[in-house]
């Protein structure tokens, strides 16, 4: 009974994603096992799809697309960026669409000079989880601490433990979420 229960609560979202350019197999399996970490307590279970192969008929609860910019690798020297944003979310006539990018050049600086690739996966999965509650919330509001804050530190991306707060897993659990038509008119979302 408490496994049928759990299993009603969870919902799929399967974040189709294109390449990032240079990630380390390590860093990407941080990234996933963090990220899975970080949405499991809102009750969602994500599937990583290759963007380019895409199946008729899958059929998920919720959907998102990502693209990384930039190079994931940190052995590749790279230009100091211009932009403040380590990704953000795309937003069209005030509602959150389901897309967002993530630019790998812009994490890794703020990291420093090589990081540690389980630092980086960390880093990815905290920046792709803040985008994720955008999305799903279907909201451009921030939260004053954990995952769904305006702004991260580099302490935060790399920390051992940084989570979201109370509040945001309980707007991302499947029942809120299904509920939720408040969309937030803002016009950007990002860090």
């Amino acid at each position: 009974m408490l496994l049928t229960l759990r299993a009603m609560m969870l919902v799929t979202l399967a974040l189709y994603s294109g390449p990032a350019r240079g990630l380390s197999v390590e860093s990407r399996q941080a990234m996933q096992a963090e990220l899975r970490k970080l949405l499991a307590p809102a009750g969602i279970e994500i599937v990583w799809k290759d963007s380019v192969a895409r199946q008729p008929g899958e059929d998920f609860e919720l959907i998102a697309v990502s693209s990384f910019e930039g190079s994931c690798s940190p052995s590749e020297v790279v230009p100091a960026s211009i932009t403040t944003r380590l990704a953000d979310t795309s937003i069209s006539n005030g509602r959150v669409l389901p897309f967002f990018r993530v630019d790998c050049t812009r994490v890794i600086q703020m990291l420093g000079h090589s990081p540690d690739p389980q630092f980086l996966g960390r880093a990815l999965a905290r920046v792709i989880a803040h985008e994720l509650y955008h999305i799903i919330v279907g909201t451009t509001e921030h939260q004053e601490t954990g995952v769904a804050k305006a702004a991260f530190s580099a302490r935060d991306l790399t920390d051992a433990r940084f989570e979201f707060d109370n509040f945001s897993i309980s707007r991302m659990r499947p029942s809120v979420v299904a509920s939720a038509s408040d969309a937030d008119t803002s016009d950007t979302a990002g860090r």
